[in-house]
């Protein structure tokens, strides 16, 4: 019984991940993830819908899972949330977006299906981000519920 509730864990933590960080994957490992976790479908079912074998179906949903991994071990944003902290922006937002975008950048050398050009624009907008000055001396933090950040004070 505690190996099925380590797999229902398991299933709970990456559609949660994938609700946080979805936006983040390509658009393959998004429709997979979410017909897989969300809609409980089995790979063949994936496979059969988007003619497709099971395998390939399997290989984007283990590398979209290892991209979730990646994001949350680098924003901490899921485990903050079920721990009920208030995070403060710190200055080091700066380098964990760089992460992301380093992530996102190999996606688009290594992809070649179609989401090269949503990857770029996504790219783009966060290296915008990197160069603007924040006006404020000190930012409000942010306190993370039910997924949804919120700014506070």
């Amino acid at each position: 019984m505690t190996q099925s509730n380590d797999a229902l864990e398991s299933q709970v933590r990456i559609s949660d991940l994938y609700h946080l960080y979805g936006e983040l994957l390509s658009e393959r490992q998004r429709t997979f993830i979410e017909l897989y976790y969300d809609e409980n479908l089995s790979l063949s079912e994936i496979a059969s819908q988007h003619n497709i074998s099971r395998q390939a179906v399997h290989d984007a949903i283990k590398h979209g899972r290892k991209a979730l991994a990646r994001y949350e071990a680098v924003l901490g944003l899921l485990e903050n949330r079920n721990a009920g902290i208030q995070i403060p922006i710190l200055s080091d937002w700066k380098g964990k977006f760089s992460v992301i975008l380093d992530e996102m950048e190999n996606t688009v050398t290594e992809n070649t299906n179609g989401d090269a050009s949503r990857l770029n624009a996504q790219i783009a907008s966060l290296r915008d981000l990197l160069r603007e000055n924040p006006t404020a001396s000190s930012p409000a933090p942010i306190s993370i519920s039910n997924g949804e950040p919120s700014a506070k004070g």
